[in-house]
């Protein structure tokens, strides 16, 4: 999505929020107290993917040493409320994967999103920007493309189960908060290796006129095991890995995977 798509998807995920106050958190905690078992101390870690905060609180909490990073101003806003009222600190900047800098600088970077960028060659700078930024020895933690199903077509397969089950037409939310209500209808086509949930946002103010905006999230199922690890090798990486977790608050396993940076 562009910068404008992201600003607009977390905006109307705040005001979700405000209305339905989930527990983002407490179904995320399992990844990050997982992750604290594996890297016990203090090491400096970098939340490449801070959303609204969810996983930077977690990961502080946890006992990191926690940057945080995310290309939305709207996100980064939302971030430092969360680390605020959560009364930590954590310096939140502006940078994309591809443009870190900081080189070295982290033992852990965290990313939750790096199967969502569908161009290839827009993710191999992104896996050579967090390369750089890693000290010697340092992982880069992220998820979905799993070991426990290598085979070149598991993708593509997840893509069909996912197609399969779930909903082309859908209202997703509808909320109210202060007179204003939303209501988010979502759409879904399929591609070769892609689903697109189209999202439309129908607001209707306390006080004024109706208004629509939409945006495309792409759900991307190109980078499983399979062709993210030649990725991530040519970009530098070595001991490339995937555990299993059981994830409490959902009932049922995960994956964490990890891409080292040579010593």
């Amino acid at each position: 999505m562009s910068p404008e798509d992201w600003d607009r998807y977390w905006r109307y995920e705040l005001f979700r929020r405000r209305a339905d106050p989930l527990d983002f958190r407490r179904w995320k905690r399992d990844s990050q107290r997982e992750l604290k078992g594996l890297y016990p101390g203090a090491p400096r870690l970098l939340d490449s993917t801070a959303g609204l905060g969810d996983h930077t609180v977690n990961l502080a909490e946890e006992g990191f040493i926690v940057e945080a990073c995310d290309t939305s101003p709207v996100a980064r806003d939302a971030t430092r409320a969360a680390v605020k009222a959560a009364g930590i600190e954590v310096e939140v900047f502006d940078a994309p994967w591809e443009e870190l800098g900081r080189p070295g600088r982290y033992a852990l970077i965290f990313n939750d999103a790096l199967h969502w960028t569908y161009d290839e060659e827009t993710l191999r700078a992104q896996l050579r920007g967090l390369f750089d930024a890693l000290a010697p020895g340092g992982a880069l933690v992220y998820f979905f493309a799993e070991l426990a199903d290598p085979e070149p077509d598991c993708g593509a397969r997840v893509l069909a189960w996912d197609w399969d089950h779930m909903e082309k037409e859908r209202v997703a939310w509808a909320h109210e908060v202060a007179g204003t209500k939303v209501r988010l209808e979502i759409s879904a086509e399929r591609g070769p290796d892609f689903i697109d949930e189209h999202h439309l946002y129908i607001e209707h103010p306390a006080d004024g006129p109706r208004r629509e905006e939409r945006l495309t999230m792409r759900r991307v199922y190109r980078w499983d095991w399979f062709h993210l690890t030649p990725l991530l090798e040519a970009a530098g990486y070595v001991d490339i890995r995937s555990d299993q977790f059981e994830n409490r608050a959902k009932g049922h396993e995960f994956a964490m995977n990890r891409a080292h940076k040579p010593e």
